[in-house]
């Protein structure tokens, strides 16, 4: 699965990994610390870069080492317990090479069966007073790709801190949309920009609600598609309700880019889309109309 659809998983399934959280961008993590094996090799989430949430009835864990490879856990639900991850589950843990010119990102819900991606994750303690979260995990991702995957074991999470709403993001960005004729708007705004890929994603304070989108940080004023037929422009939906996750991706409409300022790093533009599953599992769909976004997307 290409990088650019592990934004999706983050976005379509719930997790945040992909997104820069707040916990992480402030380096709020003093007192955690992340760890696993990569295939035998030792691996350590850099202490400004580990992060976690209780959004919306899922639990997400992610961490980021120096040399930029990252874990990112997301639990179907918001209790201390031990959870399964494989092809079914709603639960999900994925690792990627942020870095990478091999772009493609591995996870338990891809291959045949549990052989090839799966594993387990034991959340051992949150404590609601230092709003911290605990756990330990083993597991194997894959991708379909190219029939290639990792063993990550050994991993171990201590006390990282988690928070449990969005806040609100600058108000120069912007993201608004009718999500089925509901209005929508983001209060959440991450724009962020890896190997020249611009993912933005707006949700709402609880994380229940999010529309991202997906593009090239260079794209230049005009008119293109979101119908998946150029991966590098992509359209998501995600809604959580409870434990249930579900994630939706852009199969027809269009995304006009009006102005992309490379010296001032702003990017304005509007969207409509209409999203599925992209897993074939669901045959429900949203419609997305009247988007409109005016973003800082950094360096």
């Amino acid at each position: 699965m290409k990088k650019i659809s592990y934004f999706a998983i983050a976005l379509l399934l719930g997790a945040s990994s992909c997104r820069k959280e707040t916990s992480i961008e402030g380096g709020n993590t003093a007192s955690g610390n992340f760890t696993a094996t990569i295939d035998g090799v030792k691996w350590s989430a850099s202490g400004t870069k580990e992060a976690a949430s209780i959004l919306g009835g899922v639990i997400t864990v992610t961490g980021i080492s120096a040399d930029n490879k990252e874990i990112s856990i997301s639990v179907a639900d918001s209790v201390a317990g031990t959870y399964t991850l494989d092809q079914s589950s709603a639960s999900l843990a994925a690792y990627a090479d942020i870095d990478s010119s091999d772009s493609y990102a591995y996870a338990t819900n891809q291959g045949a069966d549990t052989s090839q991606g799966g594993g387990t994750v034991i959340i051992t303690e949150i404590d609601p007073v230092g709003k911290t979260i605990s756990g330990t995990f083993s597991f194997k991702v894959f991708r379909d790709i190219d029939g290639r995957g990792k063993t990550i074991a050994n991993g171990v999470f201590t006390r990282i801190p988690f928070i449990t709403s969005l806040p609100a993001t600058s108000t120069l960005d912007t993201l608004t949309a009718s999500i089925d004729s509901k209005a929508f708007t983001a209060v959440n705004i991450q724009a962020s920009n890896t190997s020249g890929e611009l993912a933005i994603i707006g949700a709402t304070s609880d994380g229940t609600q999010s529309i991202g989108l997906l593009l090239p940080v260079t794209a230049t004023a005009g008119t293109y598609a979101l119908d998946g037929t150029n991966p590098t422009y992509l359209g998501a939906y995600t809604l959580i309700n409870g434990s249930s996750s579900s994630g939706f991706a852009s199969t027809k409409g269009s995304i006009v880019i009006t102005s992309n300022n490379s010296a001032t790093r702003r990017m304005a533009g509007t969207f409509e889309f209409t999203a599925t599953d992209p897993s074939g599992m669901s045959s429900a769909s949203h419609v997305i109309s009247s988007g409109v976004f005016s973003v800082y997307y950094g360096q």
